[in-house]
């Protein structure tokens, strides 16, 4: 599984592996052993008569790492002698698309699609798919999160339905980080690492001092953030965007909302109006829409008031959106 233990300098932020750049015959013992063992410290045997193909992606930071697999129908096991050749005993969260059957220290679980469950680094288990999966993992030392959570609290096993709230903003997270391709510099590693932990320890339950949502970790406020942001892209283009409607679709409070953004010195207001000023720039210029009236592309990025667009659009660029249109530069 993926493992990083926070010491030294930052690895490198990225490795990533495929069979379809092998020949048939190599694919399972190169996948086994440089994937397997050597990336994700486990023992990957492919399912019988099954003709095997898979591709991994292993992201690393300072305290935190992240594997993406999808491969055939598969069994992967942590064996005593992967754990031995570990130095820190690592929390493991494992998630699939697909239902996976999972056995650790005498207990078995079968997870439903989505759901994801707890695995402790230093116990030997045992991982199993019946179909072509999507296969997550995401691992950080055992020693950085308990602090987090309540004393004697017994991880392994611990399974997180995949309508967890917790659970969603993690992934969403894991995404993000994954889909970027320029390597972050140490110090937004090391803070990138902290809000996994942060999104971890929010999966299993609420704070030791019993914290609301107005005082949750830092990773899980700007995972919550990335998310709202996300969200009011996907809807910029509509009027009737609101802070009570992203807070309905959030299950939390416009309030808080209000906070998460005054924590960045803006607001909800200033951040979608330049959302949608800034979407109106483009297609102000954009080819597509050059037959476009003014007021048709004003109400295409959500602007009901086209004297209100025009009057924004001057405060923020300096000129008028038909100068603009025009050519002229900002």
């Amino acid at each position: 599984m993926a493992n990083s233990n926070g010491s030294g300098p930052v690895p490198p932020s990225s490795l990533f592996l495929t069979t379809s750049a092998l020949p048939a015959r190599d694919r399972i013992p190169v996948w086994r052993e440089v994937f397997g063992q050597m990336m994700v410290r486990l023992d990957i045997e492919p399912a019988k008569d099954t003709s095997f193909h898979a591709e991994g992606e292993l992201h690393m930071l300072p305290g935190a790492a992240l594997a993406s697999v999808t491969a055939t129908p598969f069994r992967v096991s942590r064996t005593q002698r992967l754990i031995a050749h570990d130095m820190t005993d690592m929390a493991f969260v494992v998630t699939a698309d697909v239902p996976l059957r999972v056995a650790q220290n005498g207990r078995e679980q079968l997870l439903d699609a989505g759901d994801a469950i707890f695995l402790r680094g230093n116990e030997r288990c045992v991982i199993q798919s019946g179909d072509r999966a999507k296969f997550t993992n995401i691992s950080v030392p055992v020693d950085d999160l308990m602090p987090m959570l309540a004393n004697d609290l017994d991880l392994s096993m611990t399974v997180v339905s995949r309508q967890s709230d917790a659970l969603d903003l993690l992934l969403g997270y894991v995404r993000l980080l994954q889909t970027r391709r320029k390597p972050h510099s140490e110090e937004l590693s090391r803070l990138a690492a902290g809000h996994i932990r942060d999104l971890v320890a929010a999966m299993i339950g609420p704070e030791p001092d019993g914290g609301s949502s107005a005082g949750e970790r830092g990773g899980v406020r700007a995972a919550r953030l990335r998310a709202i942001k996300a969200d009011i892209g996907r809807h910029i283009c509509e009027p009737e965007l609101s802070i009570d409607r992203i807070a309905m679709r959030h299950g939390i409070s416009p309030r808080y909302i209000r906070k998460l953004f005054q924590e960045e010195e803006t607001t909800f207001s200033d951040f979608v109006l330049f959302q949608r000023l800034e979407r109106s720039r483009h297609l102000l210029r954009s080819p597509v829409q050059a037959a476009s009236t003014i007021a048709s592309v004003a109400h295409a990025c959500g602007f009901n008031d086209l004297s209100y667009f025009n009057r924004t659009f001057r405060r923020r660029y300096g000129m008028t959106p038909t100068d603009f249109r025009n050519g002229a530069p900002i």
